[in-house]
């Protein structure tokens, strides 16, 4: 793992090396050079869980999820992608795969994200590829909420919200969760938990069916 990371960083290097000698900075290098935090972290959280025994397996996004050439915010092919996903889910030989999120690759294997909230996202399209039973995503406050605590004292939980309602909180800036991230699940009637990180007790907003 040390060697893995070391390496990386060594690519890191060389990647903003060509930045500073051409003084130029592409989409396509940008994707490439934002593609390594979620690469780094999600093969040391791997090497964590088989380290304490639990076996997993990481699984490269980059191989499984097909995008158009839009560097910086690329539309997801779900023909391919999905029949990926799931050949990718009947090789495994583990009940816990390790993937990196907001990652993805086009036609050319050439690195491409998925712009903003683009990890939540990728766990969306896995969801729905493999008619998952529900989807949780984990992020710092406990659901969608009816105002911005920042803002507003008072501001309470939604217990409960439709799928439509969140896309439309999200459209008009509730950051909890981004509008693509809702499609994939939706389309296929998969309740959507937003669960707090820092307060996993707590329940917590799903999404669902109106």
């Amino acid at each position: 793992l040390l060697s893995l990371v070391k390496k990386m960083c060594n690519e890191i290097e060389d990647l903003c090396n060509g930045v500073f000698l051409l003084n130029e900075l592409s989409p396509r290098t940008i994707d490439k050079l934002l593609s390594y935090g979620e690469l780094l972290s999600s093969q040391i959280v791997s090497a964590a869980f088989v380290s304490r025994e639990t076996p997993a397996d990481w699984v490269d996004a980059k191989e499984i999820i097909k995008t158009n050439s839009d560097f910086g915010n690329a539309v997801v092919d779900f023909t391919t992608t999905n029949e990926n996903i799931r050949h990718a889910f009947k090789q495994s030989k583990t009940k816990l795969s390790i993937i990196p999120g907001f990652i993805a690759s086009d036609s050319k294997n050439i690195t491409t994200t998925l712009g903003r909230g683009g990890s939540d996202y990728t766990a969306a399209i896995f969801a729905a590829a493999v008619n998952a039973d529900s989807l949780e995503i984990w992020t710092d406050v406990s659901g969608m909420m009816t105002a911005d605590p920042r803002w507003v004292a008072n501001a309470k939980i939604i217990p409960t919200i439709s799928y439509q309602e969140a896309m439309e909180l999200s459209h008009f800036g509730a950051k909890v969760i981004y509008p693509p991230t809702i499609q994939p699940v939706s389309s296929k009637g998969i309740p959507t938990w937003i669960k707090n990180t820092f307060a996993p007790e707590d329940k917590g907003t799903v999404i669902q069916s109106g």
